[in-house]
């Protein structure tokens, strides 16, 4: 009876560490996130050469560009060859995040555990999500105006161009998984993980732009309210 009672002692103890532990992880990581969004970094542009959107799903931030401008032609570098039935894009649209959950979960639906666990505890491989939209954004509540400057523009556009992987100086296709018929994925650069999110990606490309975000954000929240709602 001693032994049981020594073993279950252990295995109780066990749990309470893990608990423990599991805790102390929780409460560090809502620090971060929370601490990281509301700490204002860059600013609001009031004039610009361009305009350009920060477009959320409910949970993934992309940023949406012209398609065209002075400094950049997007088809030049995403051949609007892998989008057939697109024919006169005016914008495009442009997200990083996890490549298994990217291209396993087309919708909400199709969302399983497996996928999910990987995505939030295993850094993992990721990917460039690219559509080409034929009409500007309609702004709501999920989709910000910006301006910004030629130089910023610039420096954002180099940060994206950075994150693809690249063969011949062109993105790597990833072939027959896009969603629709204006979308595709493409290899990108970086691993996904908690810390690191889709939505990190966005902010780091703001940042980078001199646009106001957080300073370090892991949720659409943290990028959505530091942007104008109109």
């Amino acid at each position: 009876m001693s032994l049981i009672l020594k073993i279950s002692k252990g295995i109780l103890k066990g749990i309470g560490r893990f608990l423990e532990a599991f805790l102390m992880f929780f409460m560090s990581y809502f620090s971060v996130m929370i601490i990281g969004a509301l700490i204002p970094t860059g600013e609001i542009f009031e004039e610009g050469d361009y305009t350009m959107y920060v477009i959320s799903n409910g949970v993934h931030t992309d940023v949406c560009l012209p398609v065209k401008t002075a400094s950049m032609d997007w088809e030049t570098f995403v051949p609007i060859s892998d989008y057939p039935k697109v024919n006169h894009p005016k914008y495009i649209r442009i997200g990083w995040g996890d490549k298994g959950f990217f291209l396993d979960t087309p919708t909400w639906d199709d969302l399983t555990l497996k996928t999910a666990l990987n995505a939030a505890v295993l850094p993992s491989g990721t990917a460039m999500h690219i559509e080409y939209e034929e009409q500007e954004p309609t702004i709501n509540d999920r989709c910000r105006k910006l301006l910004i400057p030629e130089e910023n523009y610039i420096d954002l556009v180099d940060f994206i161009l950075n994150s693809f992987q690249v063969k011949n100086e062109k993105p790597i296709l990833i072939p027959n998984r896009g969603y629709w018929e204006n979308d595709n994925f493409y290899e990108a650069k970086g691993n996904y993980h908690l810390f690191n999110t889709c939505n990190s990606w966005t902010n780091e490309a703001l940042q980078v732009a001199g646009i106001k975000t957080g300073i370090h954000v892991l949720f659409q929240d943290g990028i959505l309210y530091h942007l104008p709602e109109k």
